[in-house]
């Protein structure tokens, strides 16, 4: 008994240290908001992004306002650099959200006071170079954050082939 407890205590541990290390955006305050973003793979001071693989992003978040249209707007900082992810960047977020509490499709306009998910899978691409840097990570309704954020992550080789 004593071995099983001691199993999920550490379980428990590192799934609680294990949160994306998020940072609100400038001039941004959202609650909570690394408690309601996931990415994988991502440890516990930056995410890794490994090329030729698929990451994976997911967040909560509850509009204060009704928000008509969702666009999203990622890109890496290198050096002070902004580099939009191709493929990402610009693109309509709304078929990417969900009811928070049953997992339904919640097409736009989203409603104020209720809490969605939000999830992408995207590609680290070959091409990429192998650098450290931020990933900003926004959803727009027009000129208006509906939430920010910022991961510290590295651009790492991907596996060679045989």
């Amino acid at each position: 008994m004593k071995p099983l407890i001691i199993f999920c205590v550490l379980l428990l541990a590192s799934s609680i240290s294990s949160e994306t290390p998020a940072a609100q955006c400038v001039g941004q305050e959202f609650d909570n908001l690394q408690e309601r973003i996931q990415i994988t793979p991502c440890g516990k001071s930056r995410c890794k992004l490994t090329k030729g693989s698929v990451t994976t992003v997911t967040f909560k978040f509850k509009p204060k306002t009704v928000v008509k249209s969702l666009t999203n707007d990622v890109y890496a900082d290198i050096a002070g650099l902004p580099l939009p992810f191709l493929g990402v960047t610009g693109s309509d977020a709304c078929p990417n959200v969900k009811k928070a509490e049953d997992g339904s499709p919640a097409p736009c306009p989203l409603q104020p006071d209720q809490e969605y998910v939000y999830t992408n899978i995207f590609p680290i691409e070959s091409y990429y170079p192998q650098v450290n840097l931020r990933v900003h990570w926004a959803l727009h309704d027009g000129k208006r954050d509906v939430i920010c954020f910022e991961v510290p992550a590295v651009i790492s080789p991907g596996k060679k082939k045989a």
